[in-house]
C-alpha cells in the first residue's frame, strides 16, 4: 500500500524536495507518493476527504483541520525549524520601539491568511492593548492567498514600501528578517516582537489505518549529511525532523476562533 502525502506547491523547489524524498523512502522499503495542491484549503479538503494520508500543513492549515474534524487530528512530526517562530515589526532606525510608538502609524502586514504576517501578530497586539484595525493605519497586502504566507512575497513587498517611505512600519517573520540580514543588513530596527509560536507540521486524522508510525520513524531517522537527502533537506529548511508538538499552536487556535479565519 502506498502512503499518500499532500504538499502545497508554493515554489518550484517543492517538486525537487518531494521527488528526492520519494526516492529515499522507496530505498527504505516504504512506498510513498505525493500530490501537490495549489492551496492549503484544497489540501485540507483532500485530507478530510481521505484523498491523502498525511498533509504537510502550515500552522493555519493544521488549525483548520482541527476545526473541521472537531479535534480528531494530530501533528505527527515537524521540522526543528518549525519551533518558536516570532513576528517582528520593523521601523526605520530611531523611530522608537514598543507598540505605543506605532499608534496611528501606517503599518504594513502580509497576506490576510498569513499566520506570521497578519493573524498572529494582530492577535498578540490586541492582547497587548493595540488593535491594528482601529489603532493603526493597517495595510494588508494579499499577494499569494491560499499559500498562508509561505512565499513571503507580501512581507518583502511591504519592506520595500517601508524603505520607500510609503509605510512607517511593517511586519515580517523571523525567517524573513534573518534572510534580510543575511543579504548584508536590512538597515531597519525591530520595534516589537510577538510571542513565539510553532509553524508547519505533518497533520494526520485520528483513526486512520495508514502507516503513520513507519512514516514518522523513517522521517525522524533522516540525516541531513546523507547525500541522497542533503539537497532536499536544505531546500525544505530542515536540519532534522522532530515529533509533533501541539503546544505551540494554542495562540493560533484562539486567534482563528476570534478572527474567524
Amino acid at each position: 500500500m502506498t502512503y499518500r502525502v499532500g504538499a502545497v506547491a508554493y515554489h518550484p523547489r517543492v517538486v525537487t524536495i518531494w521527488e528526492d524524498f520519494r526516492r529515499w523512502f522507496a530505498g527504505q522499503g516504504f512506498a510513498l507518493d505525493y500530490t501537490l495542491y495549489s492551496t492549503y484549503e484544497a489540501q485540507v479538503e483532500a485530507l478530510l476527504g481521505d484523498e491523502i494520508d498525511v498533509a504537510w500543513n502550515t500552522n493555519l492549515a493544521y488549525v483548520q483541520v482541527r476545526q473541521r474534524s472537531d479535534g480528531a487530528c494530530s501533528a505527527l512530526a515537524m521540522r526543528d525549524t518549525d519551533r518558536d517562530w516570532t513576528s517582528h515589526v520593523l521601523v526605520p532606525p530611531g523611530a522608537g520601539s514598543g507598540l505605543e510608538a506605532l499608534r496611528g502609524k501606517r503599518v504594513g502586514f502580509g497576506d490576510s491568511d498569513s499566520p506570521q504576517a497578519w493573524i498572529l501578530p494582530a492577535f498578540a497586539m490586541r492582547r497587548q492593548g493595540l488593535d491594528p484595525e482601529t489603532d493603526l493605519r493597517a495595510e494588508r497586502l494579499d499577494r499569494d492567498l491560499g499559500k498562508h504566507g509561505d512565499t513571503g512575497r507580501a512581507e518583502l513587498a511591504q519592506v520595500d514600501r517601508l524603505r520607500a517611505g510609503e509605510l512607517d512600519a511593517c511586519v515580517v517573520s523571523n525567517w524573513t528578517l534573518t534572510a534580510l540580514r543575511a543579504e548584508g543588513g536590512d538597515g531597519l530596527a525591530v520595534a516589537w516582537t510577538s510571542p513565539p509560536f510553532h509553524h508547519c507540521n505533518f497533520t494526520i486524522l485520528d483513526g486512520s489505518s495508514a502507516s503513520h508510525d513507519t512514516f514518522r520513524t523513517l522521517l525522524l531517522s533522516m540525516d541531513a549529511a546523507d547525500s541522497a537527502l542533503c539537497d532536499a533537506m536544505r531546500l525544505e529548511n530542515v536540519n532534522r525532523w522532530l515529533e509533533g508538538d501541539e503546544s505551540g499552536y494554542a495562540d493560533l487556535v484562539e486567534a482563528v476562533r476570534w478572527h474567524g479565519s
